[in-house]
């Protein structure tokens, strides 16, 4: 049996993930200065200058190349944990990497490239994958648009733009979704999904509700993803004309604590110079355990903060919800002239539903 001597074992804790990563032949894509997700299984998420990995669909995290290996690289394996344990140690010392300690984040400014837009302004490839794929209203992708957050890039993806909420002409950095499948290359998801390099922390995809012609929201709204956050303002159409009123919409692409704070901060400080306050904030993250983590968390600083959660019923995210959504309202239209009820009252109940559980009003 191979024995380890505690300077080895305190060389494994603290190899580099992401150099083990790439020796053992674990395909990861970098989606930001300091992240990477694994290509294979897109909830793997790797922290270069912590090197830290938190695998959300497992629920799985931790520090080093060891602690990667045990958990993510040997998960499948039929071996015992000691088993595991003396394996992955094996694995780790004869890789010969070195110390994820010495990772240095890159502080480039992050420099928006007016270049890789569409030379027409068109969006026919994004209007259509948010549309037809995504379930998103025409008139919200046109509104988004026409407010310059959102765009198209030559090679037709959607380019969600962080627009810097006190100066809106500044772009802070760019979230890239793919609108093409390509499951060879982009693995279980299929799309292209990533951070542009050096998108400035603690910034994220927001628009704001139409209509505030200059003033700043008094309520703001926290999603993961910039098409959560957009489905959520395309239901709250369900019951409110033109969508929740007086309200900005963040994306923080994850679960990312400096993002909500950074927001706060901002629109607090814009209020207060205009004479008013914040009324409310809401967390519309996924209804999963890392979602539900965090809204502990931040309410346990915070306990006036709403967790707006999707229905267990229709989705784990508010993505899914619009689109089961969407499939309620075609099965009332299919059912109108018969005698079925149920899908009108299906529609009229979680219409409701939305309307006072989920936080689609303020």
């Amino acid at each position: 049996m191979l024995a380890f001597t505690k300077e080895q074992i305190k060389a494994a804790n603290s190899a580099s993930i992401v150099e083990y990563a790439k020796s053992a032949g674990i395909a990861l894509r970098q989606t930001g200065s300091d992240e990477f997700k694994g290509v294979e299984h897109d909830s793997l998420v790797i922290t270069p200058s912590k090197n830290s990995f938190y695998w959300n669909s497992r629920q799985v995290h931790g520090k080093g190349a060891l602690s990667f290996s045990t958990l993510y690289e040997l998960s499948g394996s039929n071996l015992n944990e000691k088993e595991k344990f003396l394996k992955a140690m094996d694995k780790v010392l004869t890789s010969g990497v070195g110390d994820g300690k010495v990772y240095q984040v890159q502080k480039e400014s992050f420099k928006f490239d007016k270049n890789q837009i569409d030379s027409e302004n068109k969006i026919n490839r994004v209007w259509g994958y948010l549309h037809n794929q995504r379930g998103i209203s025409s008139q919200t992708i046109d509104q988004l648009h026409r407010d310059k957050v959102l765009a198209q890039d030559k090679l037709g993806n959607a380019l969600f733009l962080w627009l810097d909420p006190q100066d809106r002409r500044q772009v802070k950095g760019v979230s890239k979704q793919g609108t093409k499948i390509n499951h060879q290359k982009y693995g279980r998801r299929g799309t292209l999904k990533m951070i542009e390099k050096n998108s400035t922390k603690g910034y994220g995809f927001s628009f704001d509700s139409p209509g505030m012609n200059g003033k700043t929201p008094e309520n703001i709204r926290f999603f993961e993803s910039p098409i959560d956050a957009i489905s959520f303002f395309d239901l709250s159409k369900v019951k409110v004309k033109g969508g929740m009123k007086n309200t900005r919409f963040v994306s923080m692409d994850g679960l990312k604590k400096e993002v909500f704070d950074s927001y706060i901060t901002q629109t607090a400080a814009q209020l207060q110079k205009e004479g008013r306050i914040l009324k409310s904030v809401g967390l519309g993250v996924d209804n999963d355990e890392a979602g539900k983590r965090f809204v502990k968390d931040i309410q346990s600083k915070f306990p006036k903060v709403k967790y707006c959660k999707p229905s267990e019923k229709l989705g784990k995210d508010w993505n899914d919800t619009l689109k089961a959504f969407r499939k309620m309202q075609q099965g009332k239209q299919k059912s109108k002239h018969t005698t079925r009820t149920l899908p009108g009252q299906e529609f009229e109940k979680r219409s409701a539903y939305l309307r006072r559980d989920q936080g689609l009003e303020r």
